[in-house]
């Protein structure tokens, strides 16, 4: 099974001080007992590298970026041009939505790959469409 992991989901993971770090280190265990793979990309990585650094400092950043990338759990996807289309049709369409364009582009890349489930602390996925991982 693969899950999307969204920014809100691991930067709470690298940061103690994230109100829900405790929830993220318990859905990780279980992502990690289950065998599960996370997939996160490139734009997910930049705002998760940045927002880790803003709040925590830049040794946690790296932490996480060498776990994004190097991890046995999560699959690492570069985003083309032609989903970088396909999000901006999206968030075109979507004007009722407070989306960003960062969230449109993981949309397409799940419905792409036909990813149901993802894990992440805000409603966005959910409304998308999505289901929650636990």
């Amino acid at each position: 099974m693969i899950v999307f992991g969204d920014t809100s989901a691991i930067v709470a993971y690298f940061d103690r001080d994230d109100q829900r770090h405790n929830e993220s280190k318990n859905i990780f265990n279980k992502i990690v007992k289950e065998r599960i793979k996370i997939l996160i990309t490139d734009y997910i990585f930049d705002e998760c590298i940045t927002t880790i650094l803003s709040r925590v400092g830049h040794y946690e950043a790296l932490k996480a970026g060498e776990f994004i990338l190097s991890s046995n759990i999560t699959k690492f996807v570069w985003l083309d041009e032609s989903l970088k289309l396909k999000a901006w049709e999206y968030f075109k369409k979507h004007s009722d939505k407070c989306y960003s364009f960062t969230d449109c582009t993981s949309f397409m890349v799940m419905k792409e790959l036909k990813i149901k489930h993802f894990f992440a602390f805000d409603d966005d996925f959910q409304r998308a469409g999505f289901i929650d991982v636990f």
